[in-house]
């Protein structure tokens, strides 16, 4: 990534009170390290295991006929055809982590992957679109092998956005000026582990999220009478910009 772009990333982030660490130490998963399961991560991170209890990651239960169960559980295994964990869990976003839990105090955060760490922003939208995307691997079947702090992108291309199709948030995103002119990632809105989180995972509710960046936006009643015609009582940002939850953000129709 061009120097510029991340400092515009970084400049972002910072705006949404998001914390960077700079200074922190690149962390990488080791080849060798197994997974973990959950129950091993909350012995140490109990307050983040808590409020991820509370969220539709740590609560979904994955179909059992999932067409790409991959995408529904933790650790999938191609060859053998099974998981780690089923639904989302811990190592799903922070890697492998049994080397992690093994290590020194001192070479804890050098073994496990932060997001909020990550040196750029399509590593971080990598970590999501794993399975919040709709794509085809660049080689071979899915799904491909990556591991979080990778750039999941090299080794795929996402398809064209379809109408009414699910868990295609990233094909949507990458479109989206959001994105290509901030740079912006999944995790300037959502967490998934942060005191205060809403329904949704966002870290704060709507206006309120995306008045931090537009705040000449912020007279949501004289933004919409200046820019549509359609506008209801009640209506706030998602309703005209993201409707159906789309993430596009596109404008809405005059």
């Amino acid at each position: 990534m061009k120097t510029g772009a991340w400092i515009v990333a970084i400049a972002v982030i910072g705006a949404l009170g998001l914390t960077v660490l700079a200074q922190e130490p690149q962390a990488t998963i080791p080849a060798d390290s197994e997974y973990a399961g959950s129950k091993l991560c909350g012995m140490c991170h109990k307050d983040e295991k808590t409020a991820f209890a509370e969220t539709p990651h740590a609560k979904y239960v994955p179909p059992a006929d999932a067409l790409e169960p991959w995408k529904h559980s933790t650790g999938w295994d191609k060859a053998t055809g099974e998981a780690k964990e089923p639904g989302v869990q811990c190592e799903a976003c922070h890697g492998r982590g049994k080397t992690h839990a093994g290590a020194k105090t001192e070479d804890k955060k050098t073994l496990i992957i932060n997001p909020l760490n990550l040196d750029a922003p399509g590593k971080i939208t990598s970590i999501c679109a794993q399975c919040h995307a709709y794509y085809k691997p660049k080689e071979g079947d899915a799904p491909v092998a990556f591991t979080p702090g990778e750039n999941i992108f090299e080794k795929i291309d996402l398809l064209p956005v379809e109408e009414g199709k699910a868990m295609q948030q990233v094909n949507e995103l990458v479109g989206s000026l959001h994105h290509t002119k901030q740079h912006m990632t999944c995790i300037q809105c959502h967490t998934s582990h942060t005191e205060g989180m809403i329904p949704g995972n966002l870290r704060k509710a709507v206006p309120d999220l995306c008045v931090q960046c537009h705040a000449d936006e912020a007279d949501i009643a004289k933004h919409t009478e200046a820019h549509t015609t359609k506008a209801k009582e009640g209506d706030t940002c998602d309703t005209c910009h993201m409707p159906d939850d789309v993430h596009t953000f596109a404008k809405p129709p005059k």
